[in-house]
């Protein structure tokens, strides 16, 4: 499956947070603050440094969200910014050292264990177990939508033109399919 909706749901978020939508913002802050806050603490084990780094580049964010650019890459774009702020954060708390020799020197800790890796695949195969379960128990249209879409890749065009149906059909087809998985996916991830 491809990652394209979620970039896209993203840009979209971006676009209105620019426009001044709390919701949006609030919407990309709980959508990446896990993830973002897992990439910070490889920087530093002091979690809270990065909690405050987090939400001081929120804080900044939001203040400067008419002159901050758009952007297609909203994950990467947060990404980059953490860094940065971890970076200058440091900087700023070890004043006696410049920015090039953190960057060079800086600690990253992320470990890749082989028991890791044993683990995250089989949990991958048990959601993915547990997903194709439910894609049987859809109606057929709305199988047939997420089968086009997202393991064919296909364009919402060029599911018009293979089943016969209009633009709005296909989106009304595939958010039923979506919301028909969404609820049972869940609850089959945590029994």
């Amino acid at each position: 499956m491809k990652s394209q909706p979620s970039t896209e749901h993203d840009g979209n978020l971006w676009e209105e947070f620019r426009k001044g939508s709390k919701a949006s913002f609030e919407t990309l802050i709980t959508t990446h603050y896990r993830s973002l806050f897992s990439y910070g603490t490889k920087f530093t084990k002091d979690a809270e440094f990065v909690k405050d780094c987090l939400q001081e580049l929120f804080l900044e964010l939001w203040r400067n969200r008419q002159t901050i650019g758009a952007t297609d890459y909203v994950k990467s774009y947060l990404f980059k910014s953490v860094r940065h702020k971890i970076f200058r954060e440091l900087h700023k708390n070890r004043w006696h050292l410049n920015v090039e020799s953190i960057e060079d020197n800086y600690y990253f800790d992320v470990e890749f264990s082989i028991e890791h890796h044993l683990i995250r695949e089989q949990t991958l195969r048990e959601m993915s177990n547990k997903f194709a379960e439910l894609l049987n128990t859809l109606p057929r249209r709305q199988k047939e939508i997420i089968y086009l879409r997202f393991y064919q890749d296909l364009e919402v065009s060029e599911i018009v033109q293979i089943m016969e149906i209009n633009a709005q059909s296909v989106y009304n087809l595939l958010h039923k399919a979506l919301a028909n998985l969404r609820e049972p996916f869940q609850a089959r991830m945590h029994s």
